[in-house]
């Protein structure tokens, strides 16, 4: 992608270049490419057909396990979890040795011990890891849900901000089944605490 540097900020079409504005910047990309109906008919792109099933299947995990749990990370994901996430989502998909080729799902990868690791640690918010905010280990027994803390001191064991005199803790256990995509979620009571 090329990015635009002079001081003419250009958006919209120009001849076979397109101009456009992200959060990368003000970028400017050629226009062209394969029409959807030959992707969609043509024998040659059976492998993108493949690859764009799978890819909306991975996207569709990464959309469920996101809205499962909208509450918790509404004001504090990062503006790439969605995509951080859909990578996740393949690398998983790609545990799944039973379907063929086009058909793999995240639902069988996840099942397998390597596709399930793949989830651990990941954070919601790139910019601010657990591990860079909480300094003290913790342990969650996985059937029952409860995050346990072992002798927390806020002043010692938590990144707060200048300033802060109390800081909360809530936690959340999400049931979520990727086959059907349904999910259910359970929070924990909120725990207040002085950060002194």
């Amino acid at each position: 992608m090329a990015k635009q540097t002079g001081i003419l900020k250009i958006e919209g079409t120009l001849d076979q270049l397109t101009f456009y504005k992200s959060i990368d910047g003000n970028l400017v990309r050629t226009k062209g490419g394969v029409s959807g109906e030959r992707i969609a008919n043509d024998p040659v792109f059976v492998r993108t057909r493949e690859n764009g099933a799978e890819f909306g299947m991975a996207a569709t995990a990464g959309k469920v396990l996101r809205d499962s749990v909208r509450s918790l990370i509404l004001n504090g994901s990062d503006i790439r979890v969605t995509s951080r996430l859909t990578k996740v989502m393949t690398d998983i998909k790609n545990f799944d040795l039973i379907s063929p080729r086009g058909q793999r799902k995240v639902a069988i990868g996840v099942s397998t011990p390597d596709g399930l690791a793949m989830l651990k640690g990941f954070n919601f918010n790139i910019n601010s890891v657990l591990g860079s905010v909480l300094y003290k280990p913790y342990t969650v027994n996985t059937s029952t849900g409860v995050v346990f803390i072992d002798n927390l001191t806020p002043i010692n064991d938590v990144a707060y901000p200048a300033g802060a005199t109390h800081m909360s803790v809530l936690s959340a256990f999400a049931k979520i089944d990727f086959g059907t995509n349904t999910t259910e979620i359970g929070y924990s009571p909120e725990v207040n605490l002085a950060i002194d």
